[in-house]
């Protein structure tokens, strides 16, 4: 079953982390959300003090299950959903198999990327596989803290970045490249919701790994910020999802 943390008092709000960085990225709206909602966030498989997928189990596969656990230990018949960056494919995977279990699920900084740089992920995990080494090589030391300060923060100084690279790379390198294996047609894939379903989809203008549409329509709302937004643009994103998820 996955580590968890409850925070808060109302209807059971599952809180699905991103690339590497579990509780700490949901301390900035935790103040916006904690009044409303009873705050289920997770560590999930290989993160913190969650193990690691069995062997020869899907990355999503852990994840999905693992959550499905949780929900039965604490007896939560349904729940909402928020999720984050590549946490957003967890919660899309989940949504798959037991949509029956959530009311709602908001979507923040959805990965769905370009197809450029879904195909240069996708390369890059063809060569680890044949040099493992220079994938670890590349998840630590200066070149990380450069793709994480560009990605996350647009390359604007922000003394979050640093606390971003000492709690991502804190993590076992095999965990990272799991979750990026793991993200359909290597980020760009589509998002299927299972119909009926109420969903809301948060872009940043600013970011630089979504593809964020040009424009706010329907269900997909756009919010001047970047990757960061869970911690950089923590007021936009709460004025954007409360009224959603309250509904």
């Amino acid at each position: 079953m996955l580590r968890y943390e409850i925070d808060g008092h109302g209807p059971p709000l599952l809180l699905i982390h991103g690339f590497g960085i579990s509780f700490p990225i949901w301390r900035e709206l935790r103040p916006y959300l904690r009044d409303h909602f009873t705050l289920i966030m997770v560590e999930l498989p290989g993160i913190g003090s969650t193990p690691a997928p069995a062997s020869g189990q899907g990355y999503l596969e852990a994840a999905v299950d693992g959550i499905e656990q949780l929900r039965l230990a604490l007896g939560v018949e349904r729940w909402r959903v928020l999720s984050y960056s590549s946490g957003t494919r967890v919660a899309e995977a989940y949504l798959a198999l037991h949509a029956r279990h959530v009311e709602r699920a908001a979507f923040l900084c959805p990965v769905q990327t370009w197809a450029i740089s879904a195909a240069l992920l996708r390369a890059a995990i063809r060569v680890d596989r044949s040099f493992p080494g220079l994938g670890d090589w590349v998840l630590s030391g200066w070149r990380f803290r450069f793709l994480l300060e560009l990605l996350g923060f647009n390359l604007i100084p922000n003394p979050l970045s640093r606390v971003w690279f000492d709690e991502i790379t804190s993590q076992p390198v095999e965990t990272l490249k799991q979750t990026l294996r793991s993200l359909p047609g290597g980020g760009a894939a589509n998002f299927n919701v299972p119909a009926g379903l109420p969903a809301l989809f948060v872009w940043g203008l600013e970011d630089l790994i979504t593809a964020s549409p040009r424009r706010s329509y329907e269900n997909h709302l756009l919010i001047h910020a970047n990757h960061s937004a869970p911690q950089t643009s923590a007021p936009a994103i709460a004025a954007a999802i409360l009224p959603f998820l309250s509904a």
